[in-house]
C-alpha cells in the first residue's frame, strides 16, 4: 500500500511516463492506468490485466525516478539558498538591533542632567 504522500509524488511528478510494471504481463503502466482499489482508508493497485499488486513497483519507482530525484534536488538547493538568506537577514538583524541600542543610550545620556 502506497501512502498519500507517495501517491502524490507520483501524481505531481510521474504522471507523464511509466511508473509500474506487471511481472507477470510483462506490461508497464503510468499511474492513471493502474487498477485502484479502496478498501476502508487504503488504497491498493493493480495491474488492469491480470490484478498482479504493483505495490512494489510504485515504490521501486519512486526510489529510482529521475523526475522525483531531479524535483527533490531543486527543492533541496532551494532550501539551502533560503536558509543562507536567512541567516544573513538575521545577522543584519543583530547588527541593527545593536546600532540601535547604541543610539538609543547615547541619546538617553545627552537627555540626562549634567551629561553636557
Amino acid at each position: 500500500m502506497l501512502s498519500e504522500d507517495e501517491r502524490r509524488v507520483l501524481a505531481m511528478f510521474c504522471f507523464n511516463h511509466q511508473v509500474a510494471a506487471c511481472r507477470d504481463c510483462q506490461r508497464g503502466f503510468k499511474l492513471a492506468e493502474t487498477r485502484v482499489e479502496v478498501g476502508g482508508r487504503r488504497r491498493y493497485h493493480h495491474c488492469p490485466s491480470c490484478r498482479a499488486d504493483l505495490t512494489d513497483s510504485l515504490g521501486l519507482h519512486i526510489l529510482t525516478c529521475k523526475a522525483i530525484s531531479l524535483a527533490l534536488g531543486e527543492r533541496v538547493e532551494r532550501s539551502r539558498r533560503t536558509i543562507k538568506e536567512s541567516a544573513l537577514l538575521r545577522a543584519a538583524s543583530e547588527v541593527l538591533a545593536a546600532e540601535s541600542e547604541e543610539r538609543a543610550q547615547r541619546a538617553w545620556r545627552r537627555t540626562m542632567p549634567g551629561s553636557r
